[in-house]
């Protein structure tokens, strides 16, 4: 019975994971910065009001002694890195080297699943994107997601650490209050006209959050030694203004109450689609379509 710790496990990713956890009758360890005001879910094995990095982690690891380390904990938000570059990076890096520190210390055997980003590519020059595609970032996000996963490289062949970088595409579903399904869901539910950047032919690679949570758990599983590099993602490629219309269908807005206004993000790559070859390599296959996950999210948003 593996041994579960998830940093960050209020987020929208960790708190998912410790459900999931749970659910397969796992001990789950939580930390979070605020852990203890009923953020993470009933049940857990122990819990730590922790805001990393923090000396206190290297005793946690040490007492709970977990076979799995989820990194979840850290900064999610892109377009805020340009203006805030050295809070991104506090949040990032030091994090994530504090956390090696104490898995090398404490428990050199267990598996790190380190959430990374497909920020780490950038502007891709042709789809789908492979792990073998060069990282190319084009934001401080992706840069601070990037120098993780070096990190990680370096604690792997110098200590022999066990860690799998999870390069995850465009999660959503309940409980995510960001992001595009989320923009489309506040922006539709107002009365007037919405407006979207961009022209709506720019695309992403979604993939719902049960789907997410799945393709982790099964990366946790794998027995490779070192620094592996994984793509998370659905390996579809669906276009902005197909998330809107999917949005504003199930919520039951009509055409004609939304545009784009044709205004992009310079740094904003305007296509992604994932290879998943090696996410398939492990079993996983996507079990909830991108129109029932926004059927899903819309309906859950009818509760907020």
């Amino acid at each position: 019975m593996k041994r579960v710790l998830i940093t960050g496990a209020t987020g929208f990713i960790g708190k998912a994971l410790a459900v999931e956890g749970l659910a397969r009758a796992l001990p789950v360890f939580g930390i979070a910065s605020n852990s203890g005001r009923g953020g993470a879910p009933p049940g857990l094995a122990g819990e730590a009001a922790l805001r990393l990095p923090d000396d206190g982690l290297l005793r946690v690891i040490e007492q709970f002694q977990p076979d799995v380390i989820f990194h979840c904990a850290g900064s999610a938000l892109p377009a805020l890195s340009f203006s805030s570059p050295s809070r991104d990076f506090r949040c990032s890096a030091p994090v994530v080297q504090d956390l090696l520190e104490s898995a090398r210390q404490a428990a050199p055997r267990a598996h790190l699943v380190l959430l990374s980003s497909a920020a780490v590519y950038g502007q891709a020059a042709s789809l789908p994107i492979s792990e073998k595609t060069a990282p190319s970032p084009v934001s401080p996000y992706g840069f601070h997601k990037w120098i993780g996963e070096i990190l990680s490289r370096e604690y792997a062949q110098v200590y022999g650490l066990r860690i799998s970088s999870a390069r995850v595409f465009s999660a959503y579903g309940p409980h995510l209050t960001k992001q595009v399904v989320w923009d489309s869901i506040c922006k539709l539910a107002k009365p007037g006209l919405a407006e979207f950047p961009g022209t709506g032919e720019e695309s992403r690679d979604f993939i719902f959050i049960n789907d997410l949570v799945d393709a982790l758990y099964r990366i946790a599983d794998r027995e490779d030694e070192g620094h592996q590099v994984i793509n998370v993602a659905s390996g579809e490629e669906t276009r902005i203004a197909e998330v809107v219309g999917t949005v504003a269908r199930y919520m039951g807005v009509s055409e004609g109450r939304w545009r784009f206004t044709g205004q992009t993000a310079s740094a904003a790559p305007p296509h992604w689609r994932a290879d998943i070859s090696e996410l398939r390599s492990l079993g996983f296959e996507t079990t909830v379509s991108f129109e029932e996950g926004v059927r899903r999210t819309v309906e859950w948003s009818r509760s907020r």
